[in-house]
């Protein structure tokens, strides 16, 4: 957790701060907690007609965290069987309605207020930095009657209304809960550090560029001189570059990762709503960012041919997918051969990253939250290395398969190659080889390495950047042998396209991401890293607030737009500078 340990809490507070983690809600909470240390202050205490004084007392302090009406806390009881019993009622024995009137909760309380209102308070603030649900009106916002239309004018209304208060929320919980270095004694405070990166962000600028633009919107007079280029009391662009260079590598992909992983627990709730499976379905993809400076450095690669530079840094990112939108829920850094354990690839004298274990890397992060089922990756990573991976992982793949000298002889095969195909509209043309070789290092095998999984052809398609027909390799159930057979099979594969929006994706992700001419690729690890966060965090303000006026539903793009998003942020980082 981020929370600073040595922050003054009380005792509950404390015992919070031990259990609530991302993604922990209240039946575990009220389970862990321990309240008989209070009941002393019970004025009911020895009364056999009382209700208990645990589950009343956590009941209460619910009320207070979620700004409940302690009157709504009897029916919520009732239809939520694993709360009630996680704070210690009986189901089917549950008090009176009457026992819950705010009332005779104020008189049976009265002497232990100030000790719930200052525990609700730090459960709230312990839950946003942890990126747990608890206290978080963001995750449970009351919900308009489904079925109603709602006009354009109505709907964009309640968009902006919704939406500045979600993204207020979320600011807190997801841009200012982790720490960057800072020097001894600073004049500036952790948040402007954070600030300043964002703000950089959303102007697509680099450091001091951002620290200019804060020190306008501190001190908008232009007749009123400064000192500095965050006005007296804030970090400079180098302040923040050194701190930056203080991270390592893994450093930075720990804070980011983790932060990563708040937003989509905050969204799952919703996208579970939207779509049950959409949380099975995981793209793992490259992208590229151009570099026009110095060769030579460890971790600048050649860039593709495709591209219009020579060269640029790799990220590879695991993205939750489906009908609806594209989560970050993995990122990790590409191109140095000194980043990964080239030792657990004896006999090898490849130098190069490896595909293998940046997949194996992406998913410790993902799986730790993330139940994975199907993983739809990019061609780069066709290698027996990630063949071997997923399925030592039972984890289910398709991956397109890159036309090398066997399979371009397949593919000018491929009329001759197909089985069975009648020629109508209720056939599908494709071809199927089971047990397909893959030959290449393999983690902690000796030398090369055989693997085996599925090739399937696809006839060639219009919309594809592949040109003939399309090869993919596959461990799902496929065949060829008869119509039914490649119906499915053809089913299958093409749920690939479920990845259709990563590249717009990435291209959202550079727009939030700041740009800088430093040489040192913790900056620019860093800078694309952030981006990542700001992406989610526009696509979880959208989901979020798609909820919070009843009309979330099934959408190729967001209903608020990136650029809208970053003019909210933007304004909402202006009044943070300009509070005194």
């Amino acid at each position: 957790m981020t929370t600073d340990e040595s922050r003054a809490l009380s005792a509950l507070g404390r015992q919070a701060r031990d259990i609530i983690e991302t993604g922990t809600e209240w039946p575990e909470l009220a389970r862990k907690l321990d309240v008989t240390a209070y009941e002393r202050d019970d004025p009911y205490q020895g009364d056999h007609r009382a209700a208990d004084f645990q589950p009343m007392f956590i009941a209460y302090l619910y009320a207070l965290v979620e700004d409940e009406s302690p009157s709504a806390m009897h029916e919520l009881l009732e239809s939520n069987p694993e709360l009630t019993a996680a704070m210690g009622f009986d189901n089917d024995d549950l008090p009176s309605k009457s026992t819950f009137l705010p009332k005779r909760l104020d008189k049976r309380f009265s002497e232990l207020e100030p000790t719930l209102n200052t525990a609700s308070t730090e459960i709230t603030q312990l839950a946003r930095e942890a990126g747990s649900p608890i206290g978080n009106p963001v995750t449970d916002i009351d919900i308009e009657p489904e079925g109603e239309d709602v006009s354009e004018r109505t709907m964009d209304r309640l968009l902006r209304s919704k939406s500045n208060d979600i993204l207020n929320e979320l600011q807190e919980a997801g841009f200012f809960s982790f720490e960057l270095p800072q020097a001894e004694n600073p004049i500036y405070e952790q948040e402007d550090l954070l600030t300043h990166e964002t703000v950089a962000a959303l102007n697509n600028q680099a450091a001091n560029d951002a620290g200019k633009e804060m020190a306008r919107k501190k001190n908008p007079d232009p007749d009123d001189p400064i000192d500095g280029p965050f006005y007296l009391d804030g970090p400079s662009g180098e302040t923040l570059l050194e701190s930056i260079k203080q991270l390592s590598v893994d450093e930075i992909g720990d804070i980011i990762n983790e932060t990563l992983e708040k937003t989509y627990q905050r969204a799952k709730p919703k996208l579970d709503q939207l779509d049950k499976a959409f949380n099975v379905q995981l793209a793992i993809d490259v992208t590229y960012v151009a570099y026009h400076g110095e060769r030579g450095l460890e971790w600048v690669s050649g860039a593709p041919d495709n591209k219009e530079y020579g060269w640029c840094h790799k990220f590879a990112t695991a993205v939750i997918v489906g009908e609806n939108t594209h989560f970050v829920v993995a990122v990790e850094p590409l191109g140095s051969p000194n980043y990964l354990d080239n030792f657990a690839y004896p006999g090898s004298t490849e130098r190069s990253y490896r595909q293998g274990a940046i997949v194996r890397r992406l998913l410790d992060r993902a799986e730790d939250y993330v139940s994975i089922k199907v993983v739809y990756a990019d061609r780069a990573f066709y290698a027996a290395d990630v063949v071997t991976t997923l399925e030592n992982r039972e984890l289910y793949y398709v991956i397109p398969a890159p036309a090398r000298d066997r399979l371009k002889r397949k593919k000018s095969r491929f009329d001759a190659l197909k089985n069975g195909f009648a020629d109508n509209d209720q056939d599908i043309q494709l071809y199927v080889q089971q047990d397909y070789p893959l030959r290449g290092d393999v983690k902690g095998e000796l030398g090369d390495t055989m693997a085996y999984t599925s090739l399937v052809m696809l006839p060639p398609d219009e919309d594809s950047d592949i040109d003939g027909p399309q090869p993919f390799i596959t461990n799902l159930d496929v065949d060829d042998e008869i119509r039914l057979d490649r119906v499915r099979t053809a089913e299958k594969i093409r749920r690939y396209r479920f990845r259709g929006g990563i590249e717009t994706s990435y291209k959202s992700i550079k727009e939030c991401a700041a740009w800088t001419t430093s040489k040192e690729f913790e900056v620019r690890w860093f800078h694309f890293a952030f981006g990542c966060v700001i992406y989610n965090m526009w696509l979880l303000v959208d989901l979020l607030t798609q909820a919070s006026i009843g009309q979330i539903e099934s959408r190729t793009k967001p209903r608020i737009t990136l650029q809208r998003f970053l003019n909210k942020l933007d304004r909402q980082l202006s009044r943070r500078i300009n509070v005194e």
